[in-house]
């Protein structure tokens, strides 16, 4: 079968359904939990409206939410757009006339970008109001001021459905766009999962094995073979 991101991951977490899949500093999901919570995320996604070709500004930090959010909207034929929240606001307006997004999604305290009472993070210079921009939303955490009426909570989307559609293999369809000077470069799902085979392949990894690092092209290839990956320090 040709390489494809989406369906590798999901293939090794129909055969590893018992296995502990991802940890994070909260929570440690198996491989069957992450299978019905991606396929549970593209099922609700198209139910609140999402299309095919729907491109999604991301800014979430590695996690459970962010792995199962991002592997959820990819499987609903959407793609997912990185973007730390920070830095210029002039070339935050340019990138999002260079991708058009029509959803976002980010921690709530993102949301809170420059409300009142909110703590220091959110009222940092440079931080893009988020919470202003003219498509739908999606919130990673706890509702708090600022969070735009009517956004979808990262966490019920990702609740088990009944009945679930299981992705076909499309190696050409979008996954991810990333940003280059002045323009963007679109990744396909077929050409992220022969990089994240060969990775997989090169470390040897298998069932049972752990690999610790927040970055998602080092831990995504964990997922593919029944490995552990853990992300961040876990709280004791």
């Amino acid at each position: 079968m040709a390489a494809d991101l989406l369906v590798d991951v999901l293939n090794a977490a129909r055969a590893h359904r018992s296995c502990p899949a991802i940890t994070d500093r909260r929570t440690t999901i198996t491989y069957g939990q992450l299978l019905a919570s991606v396929l549970g995320t593209a099922q609700r996604l198209r139910d609140n409206g999402f299309q095919a070709g729907s491109r999604m500004l991301f800014s979430i930090r590695p996690g459970v939410r962010a792995v199962v959010l991002a592997l959820g909207t990819v499987a609903a034929g959407g793609t997912v757009v990185p973007f730390q929240p920070d830095g210029d606001p002039e070339m935050f307006e340019s990138r999002l006339d260079l991708v058009k997004p029509t959803w976002a999604a980010a921690e709530s305290i993102v949301y809170a970008t420059g409300v009142p009472g909110v703590r220091s993070f959110a009222r940092r210079p440079g931080i893009p109001s988020y919470r202003k921009l003219d498509v739908r939303h999606i919130r990673s955490g706890p509702w708090l001021p600022g969070v735009p009426r009517g956004a979808l909570s990262a966490a019920k989307l990702a609740e088990p459905v009944r009945f679930n559609e299981f992705p076909a293999c499309s190696p050409n369809q979008a996954a991810v766009v990333t940003f280059a000077t002045g323009t963007t470069v679109e990744h396909t799902r077929g050409a992220l999962g022969t990089v994240l085979r060969t990775l997989a392949r090169r470390g040897s990894l298998g069932t049972g094995d752990q690999v610790r690092t927040e970055h998602l092209r080092l831990g995504l290839p964990a997922l593919l073979t029944g490995a552990q990956w853990t992300i961040g320090a876990t709280e004791r």
